[in-house]
């Protein structure tokens, strides 16, 4: 038996494209990681974040998610609690700041409609901004699509409490802007 043809054996067997050496783990997290990152950044903007800090924290979450996948039950809520814990801890350095991305002119590559979504985001995000911590916070999870009662669970508050908070927060900003016909 010659050692070289057994060497060249196991090499040609070896994948080149590291991608098909995708276990079905990382396959399911991919397809995880791409269709809850954005969701994942929209989540702390609405808490407060700037969109450079509330990218990278997301993106901190996710790897964190990574490294526990195997244990993780509820990957959707466990991303967005890890999120919420870090950008918490980030805060401090963090200074509030109203949206600064200029709209750009209205042509062909933005249409009216574009236009008007991203002036109503920044405007949701500035006066989200001014609501109290706990209203963003109870704010960003039910903009996320999570209702009182499972929000209540992942941030360790009553519902009573969850639900009460939520309608100060559509209170305030009601007052902040009387035409929001209705806050999510």
């Amino acid at each position: 038996m010659d050692d070289g043809d057994d060497i060249e054996d196991r090499q040609s067997s070896t994948p080149t494209n590291p991608a098909d050496n995708q276990t079905a783990r990382d396959l399911e997290f991919e397809m995880f990681y791409k269709s809850e990152m954005p969701k994942v950044v929209a989540f702390l903007m609405v808490q407060g974040g700037r969109a450079p800090t509330a990218t990278e924290i997301a993106q901190e979450a996710m790897l964190e998610a990574y490294r526990q996948w195997d244990v993780i039950d509820q990957p959707r809520a466990w991303v967005r609690r890890v999120a919420s814990r870090m950008w918490w801890r980030a805060r401090e350095t963090e200074r509030a700041e109203r949206p600064q991305d200029a709209l750009p002119e209205s042509g062909p590559l933005l249409t009216d409609d574009a236009a008007a979504e991203i002036e109503a985001r920044h405007t949701f995000l500035a006066m989200t901004r001014q609501l109290p911590a706990a209203q963003r916070e109870v704010m960003a999870w039910t903009y996320d699509g999570y209702r009182p009662t499972e929000i209540a669970a992942l941030i360790s508050k009553p519902p009573a409490t969850v639900r009460s908070v939520l309608r100060q927060a559509r209170e305030a900003l009601r007052s902040q802007n009387p035409s929001v016909e209705e806050a999510p």
